[in-house]
């Protein structure tokens, strides 16, 4: 039988646990530099707890999502938070061991993902398709305001703490455990299947990617090219993998998840060197340098929430072209101005967190115009693991440009130091590479409505 409570009454604990954990994720990239000076080690390593982070964030999103249809969210949810607790406490107490932070970060990370993921689920699962369209809205805004809220907790705790003590916030909440307990209804199991297989090949390609962009050592590339093929080979020839082998024959979809692939690995590698920036060029603190994000988020945030509104105005195609001319032109301002003054950088972030809020719905909305509702859940879910490892793909290759101290691009910027220098060579990477992904989403979207009229004649 189940529970007979209330299923709205759980959407606030559930919310709040999302919000937090995406808090706790997001002030652990921004704390890269403090981990890397406390433990002695490059950026380029520490940013690891970063990159690897996100990609199991990425998977454990498939992960749970399977895992939901025969185990109740409540367990899930009371699992996430035990997970989380265990590497925190690792992290913490091993923090004098770089490798046990690492392990830390990854053990909490397989924790964090069950609350991101989840209050997704339940909210399409137990309320009605009128209150889901206001709960949903609630999860792109809680993005955003993740990302500034934990930048600017991770500054704060750096500077007048110990970036140590980060480890310990995330123990909040066992405090919500009990109410996570009494509120969440305990569901019914139904018959499951989870794509073991499919996820490991998933995590082979997606860590070992990560790990080529951090080191660009070349032996890594061969088991990401297995990963591919295999995962490729797995989908095509077994049912039940984690992903149907029809997405990959709609063009729409495929398209999107190539613009997502290399869009958003731009989003944190710019998040990742703006405190270094802050504090080497403009002498800004750990915690000041997290204050330049609050207008960009907080803009971020309101577009967000009033993204239905702007759907109303711009079309889906030209809300996205919006959103990537935004994010192109904050990474060349920035670029070109890096050294001029903090209110270009603030600037920089209003137009690039605006533009990276503008583009979701519509791009979602894009890829999913040809797939039927029955599996739309499937495809979301494919689509945010996408997200989530270009994310850490962005982080590792933006950290090993930095370490390697490049400044091919600084006759392209008013930059005159060295620092100034390889901040713009790195800013100009990632505009280059926001460029390259809209010229080749622009002339694939021309294709595809091309061969779309042609089939409508």
């Amino acid at each position: 039988m189940k529970t007979q409570v209330n299923p709205k009454a759980a959407v606030p604990v559930l919310l709040f646990s999302f919000v937090f954990c995406l808090i706790v994720d997001n002030g652990f990239k921004t704390m890269t530099g403090p981990i890397a000076s406390g433990l002695g080690i490059s950026d380029n390593t520490a940013s690891l707890q970063a990159s690897l982070a996100g990609v199991i964030i990425g998977i454990g999103a498939v992960f749970y999502a399977a895992l939901a249809d025969s185990i109740s969210i409540r367990k899930l949810m009371l699992t996430g938070i035990a997970l989380i607790t265990v590497g925190s406490i690792i992290g913490f107490f091993g923090s004098s061991v770089w490798a046990l932070v690492l392990a830390g970060r990854l053990i909490q990370t397989a924790g964090l993902a069950a609350a991101e993921t989840l209050y997704v689920i339940y909210v399409t699962k137990h309320l009605s398709e009128k209150d889901q369209k206001t709960y949903l809205g609630f999860s792109t805004a809680a993005f955003q305001m993740g990302l500034l809220v934990g930048a600017l907790t991770s500054g704060y705790i750096a500077t007048y703490i110990s970036w140590t003590a980060m480890f310990l916030v995330p123990l909040v909440l066992l405090l919500a455990a009990p109410v996570i307990h009494k509120m969440v209804p305990e569901d019914e199991a139904v018959e499951g299947h989870l794509d073991v297989f499919g996820l490991l090949l998933i995590a082979v390609f997606a860590a070992s990617l990560t790990m080529y962009m951090q080191a660009f050592n070349w032996l890594w590339l061969i088991p990401t090219v297995l990963g591919v093929a295999l995962f490729a080979w797995h989908v095509a020839s077994h049912r039940g993998a984690v992903v149907a082998p029809e997405f990959f024959r709609n063009g729409r979809y495929v398209w999107a998840l190539v613009l997502v692939l290399i869009i958003y690995s731009t989003q944190l590698g710019f998040i990742f060197l703006l405190p270094f920036a802050g504090s080497t060029l403009h002498g800004l603190s750990q915690d000041k340098s997290a204050l330049l994000m609050v207008p960009g988020y907080v803009c971020a945030v309101l577009v967000g929430i009033f993204s239905g509104l702007i759907g109303k105005v711009l079309s889906s195609r030209a809300a996205i072209f919006t959103a990537l001319g935004m994010i192109i032109s904050a990474l060349i301002i920035s670029a070109v101005f890096i050294e001029s003054h903090v209110g270009v950088l603030i600037l920089a972030i209003v137009l690039f967190a605006s533009g990276f809020a503008l583009m979701y719905a519509p791009l979602v909305k894009t890829a999913l115009q040809n797939i039927t509702p029955a599996k739309s859940g499937i495809a979301i879910g494919f689509y945010n693991l996408t997200i989530n490892i270009a994310i850490p793909l962005g982080i590792a290759y933006s950290a090993k440009l930095q370490d390697m101290g490049v400044t091919w691009f600084a006759g392209l910027s008013g930059a005159s130091t060295s620092d100034g220098q390889l901040y713009a060579t790195v800013l100009w990477f990632l505009a280059f590479v926001g460029i390259a992904g809209a010229i080749i989403y622009f002339f694939a979207d021309r294709y595809l409505l091309t061969k779309e009229t042609s089939y409508v004649r």
